[in-house]
């Protein structure tokens, strides 16, 4: 008799335990979870800003009356707003919005081609269309991992893609000097004291390169690598294959 009732304590006990591991797994995974939410919303607050630098450095280059429509979409997570290519023809996914962004023959309001690529990007990898996520388990992996290369990708394509004409096309690093210097292309060096920035001393032709727009794409890329620890994937490494291939994965 006292063997049975030796076997159910510990029996009670061992199950006990399983219940509490369970629990305390849960927890964590929703905890997880909670920290990957905050992930997606600081990366749309670091869009937010990108897309307020981008349109003051390239102002002619995205569309005003949109402007607002844009910033409600990014800050509210909703997906209402949606361009079209040259034939007309809504775009589907962000890889369309991303090629057209760096088009080298040139499109009308370039700036939100990019910001709506790589919003749509964002709000594709972190599944904001689905179900709630009440677990880490619940993000999608694959997806994560491809925004973690394709953020890499974007930051290399925006500092080094030109149009036909050999002109940038985006802004971002430049000081205002050079783009001045890239606008009036002199040969005469001599020329370069009197450009508007160095005359005002604004600027001088030592000056370092603008890497706001850069630190705020990194931020982005470190909240992403955030994510996937915290779902148990290890980022992988960004070889420079993978930087020049220019190609966006889907």
């Amino acid at each position: 008799m006292y063997k049975n009732l030796i076997f159910i304590y510990v029996l009670i006990i061992l199950f006990s335990g399983c219940v509490s591991n369970n629990n305390i797994k849960k927890v964590f995974q929703t905890h997880k979870a909670n920290q990957i939410s905050k992930d997606y919303n600081k990366i749309m607050n670091f869009l937010h800003d990108y897309k307020v630098k981008l349109d003051k450095r390239n102002p002619r280059y995205y569309n005003k009356t949109l402007e607002k429509a844009i910033y409600r979409q990014i800050n509210n997570n909703k997906t209402f707003v949606t361009l079209r290519d040259f034939d007309g023809k809504k775009l589907q996914n962000f890889k369309q919005y991303l090629d057209l962004a760096f088009d080298e023959k040139g499109i009308l309001n370039r700036n939100d081609y990019l910001v709506l690529g790589v919003y749509y990007m964002i709000y594709d990898a972190y599944s904001i269309a689905g179900q709630h996520k009440f677990t880490a388990l619940n993000y999608n992996k694959e997806k994560l991992e491809k925004l973690y290369k394709n953020l890499y990708i974007l930051k290399w394509k925006i500092r080094t893609s030109k149009d036909i004409n050999g002109n940038y096309l985006f802004l971002t690093w430049q000081n205002n000097w050079q783009v001045e210097y890239m606008q009036k292309k002199f040969d005469d060096l001599n020329k370069l004291k009197k450009l508007k920035s160095i005359i005002e001393k604004k600027e001088n032709l030592l000056s370092h390169s603008n890497f706001s727009f850069e630190v705020l794409l990194s931020l982005m890329i470190h909240k992403v690598e955030n994510s996937l620890e915290d779902i148990g994937a290890e980022p992988s490494d960004i070889t420079l294959d993978t930087l020049t291939s220019l190609v966006f994965i889907i």
